[in-house]
């Protein structure tokens, strides 16, 4: 399987410190976050399995990679009713191509969100997640030949984008590739692997149109 280097933060166990950690890391606010709990940002470089690593990752390659905006927030907590985990936004870098870029609009409400991005995965303004909601643009590995010299060479990566005002329910997995519209409902559970509509509610695994929304 292919190799990986990781630079995860804030790493700090006091928490009053952690916060600042993040702006020494190339991290975008728009304004202050809103935070509950402590979230987990993760810069990470693939090689094939046959790479000589290099010693240490090159967080400069990731500047800009994450950006939050104004008024979002991050919910790591176990303040909600249902079970959240922390949220968790991880960039990849693979040879060859720039970082992931992950973008959070304004007011939007993440709660145990886990975001993978190897190119791309934005979220529109005032979007909200239920919690663990997990987002990628990439499966991270290849359907067959896992352990060829070559896998990270043919991942497939497709970007990812949600749309303004759109509500997903807990437990929701949105694939590579997809887009989803404004106003969009997705039903807890449901595993999204194509287009989403404006104005539409989809659910189920995969997830399938139940109901235009007015």
């Amino acid at each position: 399987m292919p190799k990986f280097l990781n630079h995860t933060f804030p790493q700090s166990t006091e928490s009053h410190l952690w916060l600042n950690l993040i702006h020494d890391s190339n991290q975008i606010f728009a304004s202050k976050p809103n935070i509950l709990g402590k979230p987990k940002f993760s810069y990470v470089e693939i090689y094939e399995n046959t790479a000589t690593l290099p010693s240490k990752i090159s967080v400069e390659a990731f500047t800009d990679s994450i950006k939050i905006g104004k008024d979002a927030l991050l919910d790591s907590s176990s303040a909600a009713a249902f079970p959240n985990d922390i949220v968790k936004l991880t960039a990849v870098k693979r040879p060859d191509y720039a970082c992931g870029k992950i973008r959070i609009g304004d007011n939007a409400c993440l709660q145990g969100t886990a975001i993978v991005s190897y190119q791309s995965v934005e979220i529109g303004d005032n979007a909200l997640f239920g919690p663990n909601v997990v987002i990628m643009d990439c499966d991270g590995h290849t359907l067959t030949n896992r352990n060829a010299p070559d896998e990270v060479t043919k991942l497939i990566v497709k970007p990812v984008k949600v749309g303004h005002n759109v509500w997903v329910g807990y437990g929701a997995i949105i694939n590579k590739g997809v887009t989803i519209g404004d106003n969009a409902v997705i039903g807890a559970g449901s595993v999204v692997t194509k287009d989403v509509p404006a104005n539409t509610m989809f659910a189920g695994n995969p997830a399938r149109f139940i109901r235009q929304l007015t």
